[in-house]
């Protein structure tokens, strides 16, 4: 019964060591790693130090441990040479998580300096989808088209929108920054091209393009109604 206890407890503290190898990549002297969003693409750029040029193996894995990617014989991007010798080696993973579901993941690398976690969090997909639009009375009592939005994962980004008549020709642009990220958003014209401009648009059918920072612009047709 006490070898079968020592046996157990033998390959708890070997399974802990692998997970503590992995979760502390960060910390591992020559090694580092930066992460950035922008929409649904992840990347990560991950350095290590050596003497000769390494190449590394790597897999993309949920928070489930179910490997997504896999990355076999990756070369650095770019090598640097520092006073001592050593060689800066930067290994480059461009991730578009379009596919996958919001939540927590890991970059696991490995080269001959073992085995490495790089963890990030993926929040969706960054959107701005147009729903509606109507005639309303602003604060002023004045006469607006209000355009009706949602958006997600948007914010600190601009959003922007852009009015375009039956000609095809700009007569207005919008630029936002975005406040919370989920959540209804909303902005009114009304029906001016510009502060100096001499007579406002004519009633008619009007194309909005809008997007946010990050995502693909899209189009909608409207009916300026002021």
């Amino acid at each position: 019964m006490d070898r079968a206890r020592k046996i157990a407890a033998l390959c708890l503290a070997a399974v802990f060591l692998v997970t503590l190898t992995v979760f502390a990549a960060a910390k591992i002297k020559g090694y580092s790693a930066k992460v950035k969003h922008n929409g649904t693409n992840v990347f990560i750029q991950v350095m290590e130090n050596a003497y000769s040029t390494p190449t590394e193996s790597a897999y993309l894995k949920d928070s489930k441990n179910k490997v997504l990617l896999r990355w076999k014989g990756h070369k650095p991007q770019k090598v640097y040479r520092l006073k001592d010798g050593t060689l800066n080696s930067y290994f480059p993973y461009n991730i578009n998580m379009y596919r996958f579901k919001p939540g927590k993941y890991m970059l696991v690398t490995n080269s001959y300096k073992g085995t490495r976690g790089v963890p990030f969090t993926y929040t969706g997909r960054t959107y701005l989808q147009y729903k509606s639009t109507k005639v309303v009375r602003n604060n002023n009592g004045d006469l607006v088209q209000r355009f009706y939005f949602r958006r997600g994962n948007a914010k600190g980004k601009m959003l922007n929108a852009q009015i375009y008549n039956s000609k095809n020709q700009l007569v207005r642009s919008f630029k936002f920054k975005s406040g919370n990220s989920n959540q209804l958003f909303t902005f009114n014209w009304n029906g001016w091209p510009g502060k100096n401009s001499a007579s406002r648009c004519p009633r008619g059918v009007y194309t909005l393009k809008y997007w946010v920072d990050g995502a693909s612009p899209k189009t909608t047709k409207f009916r300026l109604a002021i």
